[in-house]
């Protein structure tokens, strides 16, 4: 059967879509025995199994492969180069390329980059693939995983769009088969190309302690809404910024299960920082409450014809021209004034054990994808 790619299908042509994870861990092995433990964890899930395939007609799916495409290297370079090299060579998603897993030695100290494509799965998938490297380190044979996909069954159950948005994209569509066309592996690899040619990630790692900040999160608020809060404070500008909200319901498989919600909002100086959290973190919580906002990105590009979604992101980048692609590039935010400003994103409690036999997970650090259309 395949699985069609929908609701995430801007991460198709989306040329800076990687998610990375670092992974310290205590205990020592030899690079081998590393590599067969990466090898069986990617054989153990769906998502590190499967390509994507493109149809003549501008639908694409994700097919089950025999092995896995997905790579493993050991380098003796620091995990800010690795990425800052890995970010310009394209994925080849088409042959099953969609995780890169490089094993460092730092202090006597196993160190795991997981590189990956954001079609993989989200930061919780991420955290599946390293439970299932570790327990494969300790001797134990992980559990296959099949890919759920959030798609138009799951969300109508969930919620939908008001009638004039539904008829105002099924009007969108009807344009675009006149005038649209559908795309191919040549145009994700010229956007890519394009892109990077122009960019390269900045990363920059400071250590805070959580309980701390905590301390700082009054009545309720999360530290989600304390950073987004400091970050505000430092302009006195109004900002747009966009939060990833973790719809999860299978807590065993890799796959994308996460929507976005955006709120537009600005610290305002005549009020203290805890006035300003609480405000920013209310208004937060009012969006996620509402399951029509909640759900509303994935309804809404589940909607879209899937070739005109990988236009809107050709047309940002200089790679394909057309007055509808342009039109919905500034309605959605890629384009224009309404683009968003900031995201902020965690991946809350991490839900897997420290602990594997001889083996210790002593640090994850995960680094979110910076999404293209964002300064």
């Amino acid at each position: 059967m395949k699985k069609y790619i929908r609701t995430e299908r801007a991460n198709l042509f989306e040329p800076n879509v990687y998610i990375s994870m670092v992974v310290k861990i205590s205990g020592m092995v030899s690079k081998e025995a590393v590599r067969e433990a990466v090898e069986k964890a990617y054989e153990a899930n769906e998502a590190t199994m499967s390509r994507i395939v493109m149809e003549d007609g501008g639908d694409a799916y994700y097919e089950k492969m025999e092995s896995s495409g997905c790579k493993f290297f050991f380098d003796s370079r620091s995990f800010i180069t690795i990425i800052k090299e890995s970010e310009k060579n394209p994925f080849a998603i088409q042959k099953g390329e969609l995780v890169r897993t490089y094993l460092t030695i730092e202090n006597q100290e196993m160190v795991l980059l997981i590189h990956a494509h954001h079609l993989v799965g989200d930061g919780k998938s991420i955290l599946i693939l390293v439970k299932d490297v570790m327990d494969g380190l300790s001797g134990k044979q992980p559990e296959y995983k099949p890919m759920f996909l959030i798609d138009q069954r799951f969300l109508r159950k969930k919620a939908k769009l008001r009638l004039g948005i539904r008829l105002a994209l099924k009007k969108v569509n009807r344009k675009w088969e006149k005038v649209g066309k559908a795309f191919t592996w040549e145009d994700y690899y010229d956007v890519h190309k394009r892109y990077w040619e122009s960019h390269s990630s900045e990363i920059e790692v400071k250590t805070y302690s959580a309980n701390e900040l905590k301390k700082n999160c009054k009545n309720g608020a999360t530290l989600n809404s304390y950073l987004i809060t400091d970050f505000l404070r430092k302009t006195t500008e109004s900002k747009v910024v966009g939060i990833p909200v973790n719809i999860r319901e299978d807590d065993n498989g890799m796959s994308n299960q996460t929507s976005g919600i955006s709120i537009k909002c600005q610290y305002q100086t005549d009020k203290s920082f805890e006035e300003n959290l609480s405000i920013i973190h209310k208004e937060i919580y009012k969006m996620i409450r509402n399951v029509n906002m909640k759900y509303f990105i994935l309804l809404f590009m589940g909607q879209l014809s899937p070739s005109l979604v990988d236009s809107i992101l050709l047309q940002t980048h200089g790679c394909y021209q057309n007055k509808l692609s342009k039109k919905m590039a500034g309605i959605m935010g890629y384009i224009g004034k309404e683009g968003r400003d900031l995201g902020v994103t965690n991946l809350t409690r991490i839900n897997i054990p420290n602990d594997y036999g001889s083996f210790r997970i002593e640090d994850i650090l995960f680094i979110p994808p910076k999404v293209s259309f964002t300064e």
